[in-house]
């Protein structure tokens, strides 16, 4: 079984150990433990590979990393490095049926890494339609271009993130760094964690299934097509959305704004602890709820909706621009087909017409 001590949970089993034991820094290690399975297998150093590759396993310690699809036949794999260096330091693979693993180096329990800073990029047939695409990288950027893959799984410790490749279902987690995750085409799954970094997503085509979080970083999302499910939190930073159509959607920020501008949310949940939330919706949800500790509410719909609001409000005020009639403690305008839960513990709550 591979192990690995920066890449955690499901990446564990499927990487290698990667671990800086003395004088880490971005780009370089003094010191590396590096150990995989069946290590006699693999070449050293640059490769064109003739084989066709439907699974690819990539891991790399520290250094940027480029994949991207080419008009060309052939797998190749290249290194750029600061200096020369021996075969143990240099790039190992190993093709095995129709999968490529690619490693940072020889295995080897310690191995010296002083002044040396590598690089690396891989190219892939775009014609060819991988199966699966695992990349861990330890320490640099990633960056996925222009090639198809039924699974994509990546890990990035420290650094930022680019996918603009196609993928399925997409599984990614970054400890540090920002993500821009831009897809066209339909999805079964996304899956999206950053502890601390920005989340810019581009998606057009529809996505069974999308769920997003932030421990620390804004979270921004331009999506055009259907959604089933999306679960969107941001524990710092706030959230930007802009969705077409979705069954499903809940939106938790616990410091930051909420701006949702949406075609339709049939069940919409949105919760700010500590920031505004601005709602735009071109036809009112068939159920909703919208709470704010501590900010205000805004909310905007068609003047032809049917809606019974249900407000309470503590410390703040309910203004609204639609011709509601009060019931009781609710507020009803046309048949009040649709409901809306609305609590704001401090702040005003504002009622608009599009």
């Amino acid at each position: 079984m591979l192990t690995s001590k920066l890449a955690a949970g499901a990446m564990a089993l499927i990487v290698p150990a990667t671990v800086c034991l003395t004088g880490c820094s971005f780009g370089m290690f003094n010191t590396l433990n590096y150990k995989y399975d069946n290590a006699d297998k693999y070449e050293a150093g640059n490769r064109e590979i003739e084989d066709k590759i439907t699974k690819i396993n990539l891991d790399y310690a520290s250094g940027d990393v480029k994949v991207k699809g080419t008009d060309t036949d052939s797998v190749s794999v290249k290194e750029t490095v600061n200096r020369d260096i021996d075969k143990d330091h240099q790039v190992h693979t190993w093709v095995n049926g129709d999968t490529l693993y690619i490693r940072y180096c020889v295995s080897k329990d310690m191995i010296s890494f002083n002044g040396i800073e590598k690089s690396l990029e891989v190219t892939i047939p775009e014609a060819q339609e991988l199966d699966e695409f695992i990349i861990n990288v330890s320490s640099g950027d990633i960056i996925l271009d222009n090639f198809t893959t039924d699974s994509l799984n990546s890990h990035a410790s420290s650094g930022d993130s680019k996918i603009a490749c196609y993928a399925r279902n997409i599984e990614h987690k970054t400890s540090s760094g920002d993500l821009n995750l831009i897809q066209k085409g339909n999805a079964d799954s996304v899956n999206v964690k950053v502890s601390s970094g920005d989340i810019v997503i581009s998606h057009e085509g529809d996505i069974n299934s999308f769920d997003v979080n932030s421990s620390s970083g804004k979270i921004d999302i331009y999506q055009k097509g259907n959604v089933g499910t999306a679960d969107v939190k941001s524990s710092s930073g706030g959230v930007k959305a802009e969705m077409g159509t979705v069954d499903n959607l809940t939106i938790e920020v616990s410091s930051g704004p909420i701006v949702l501008d949406a075609d339709e949310v049939k069940n919409l949940n949105t919760k700010a602890s500590s920031g505004h939330s601005d709602i735009s919706l071109d036809k009112a949800p068939a159920t909703s709820r919208i709470d704010c500790s501590s900010g205000g509410i805004d909310v905007s719909i068609p003047e032809e909706s049917d809606i019974t609001v249900h407000v309470k409000i503590s410390s703040g005020d309910f203004n609204y621009e639609l011709p509601f009639t009060k019931e009781g403690k609710d507020y009803v305008y046309g048949s009040g087909s649709n409901e809306m839960d609305i609590h704001c513990s401090s702040g005003d709550v504002g009622f608009h017409k599009i």
